[in-house]
């Protein structure tokens, strides 16, 4: 066993190369006194549109919240249905609760973490509002077929793309598929900020007053409420630690890639083991590099004793948490989801991993299944 630990992220790392300019950064905003919805925000804004090829960019409070107020915004209600993966981080599922609609749950592909799209339309009623896909771990869902499936219906795409930023299917970016496209900025994801943050694209100008209404009391003008809003509001210290970081993400999307390709030439070929295998009309970002393991459980344990991170993402499928109550599934609904849960193991990703770290979780691994 070794002391030296290989963690899931490494912020000490990032900071020591923008630490510098985020402290310059961060001490412009406290100086200006414009510290919520101001020229930071504006300027993050633009360019993340920029970054992910939509027309507007709204930044709000977290990635949970960015998906809230797009459903919202595209008119999803008390009572209404929403389309999405039973194979997500719970925040998926909480936005349509807390708008008050109901998540009707359609399996993964056999070969990826993605809504299967050739599912979808199946499960297609005259209470479905919405269409929720998520781009999990980093890789986009098959856009083009859902987008076929739900224009034919004439039903709006709100894409979960908070693990996601910069990802692309068929030459189209993450965020830039649906009428919205939802982001994270929490600390831990592609593109983090120095406490909660999310924004939302879209090139719908219809959807952008709503939500620019939506994030800060339905108000346009001081005392004037058109709708019942929230405040969800980018602050200008996030959106200036965003705006230094933002011109790295190419670079830090390159480093994650060569990792994956590491692990993928190290790990491909081990019995009783899957690495992913994106398509070639796919661009990754590799939030995560998540493997597949018929017997995860020597694995897991050979990872932790040598000092190297791991994580179960997802231990179970969203519609057997108890939060969902008369909405929750029987075991079963959804068989490739469940297997995959069992399976899954999220090994170390992120900018700074060197290449000697990544040889060594290869090794661990592949130790530990001979």
């Amino acid at each position: 066993m070794t002391s030296d630990r290989i963690s899931m992220v490494d912020m000490s790392a990032e900071y020591a190369q923008v630490g510098p300019a985020i402290e310059e950064a961060v001490v412009r905003v406290l100086r200006s006194g414009q510290y919520v919805l101001g020229p930071e925000t504006r300027a993050l804004e633009k360019e993340v549109a920029a970054h992910v090829g939509a027309p507007f960019a709204l930044g709000v409070g977290s990635g949970t919240e960015s998906l809230i107020l797009a459903l919202l915004a595209v008119g999803v209600g008390q009572g209404d249905e929403v389309i999405t993966t039973p194979f997500t981080f719970f925040a998926t599922i909480e936005a349509i609760r807390l708008v008050g609609a109901v998540p009707i749950f359609v399996d993964i592909e056999e070969n990826s973490f993605n809504l299967d799209g050739t599912k979808v339309e199946a499960a297609i009623t005259s209470r479905t509002k919405a269409i929720m896909p998520v781009h999990l771990f980093g890789r986009c869902a098959d856009m083009v077929c859902i987008r076929k499936v739900a224009d034919a219906h004439g039903i709006p795409v709100v894409e979960d793309a908070a693990q996601s930023i910069g990802a692309a299917r068929a030459g189209r970016s993450a965020g830039n598929w649906g009428a919205a496209g939802c982001f994270s900025f929490y600390p831990a994801k592609n593109l983090g900020a120095a406490g909660d943050g999310g924004c939302v694209t879209t090139d719908d100008e219809g959807v952008y007053e709503r939500l620019h209404l939506l994030r800060a009391h339905g108000s346009k003008e001081r005392d004037e409420h058109l709708v019942i809003g929230t405040t969800s509001r980018l602050d200008s210290l996030q959106a200036a630690v965003l705006r230094v970081k933002l011109p790295h993400l190419d670079e830090w999307t390159a480093a994650r890639a060569r990792s994956a390709a590491l692990y993928t030439e190290g790990l491909q070929g081990i019995a009783g083991l899957q690495v992913p295998n994106p398509g070639s009309d796919e661009t990754p970002v590799w939030n995560q590099y998540v493997i597949r393991c018929e017997n995860p459980e020597p694995i897991r344990k050979a990872l932790s004793e040598d000092s190297i991170d791991w994580r179960h993402f997802y231990s179970k499928p969203a519609y057997l948490q108890p939060a969902l109550g008369e909405f929750m599934l029987a075991q079963g609904a959804c068989p490739e989801a469940e297997k995959r849960c069992e399976e899954v193991i999220c090994l170390p990703m992120h900018p700074f991993l060197s290449e000697a770290e990544v040889r060594r979780v290869v090794e661990t691994i592949s130790k530990s299944i001979a």
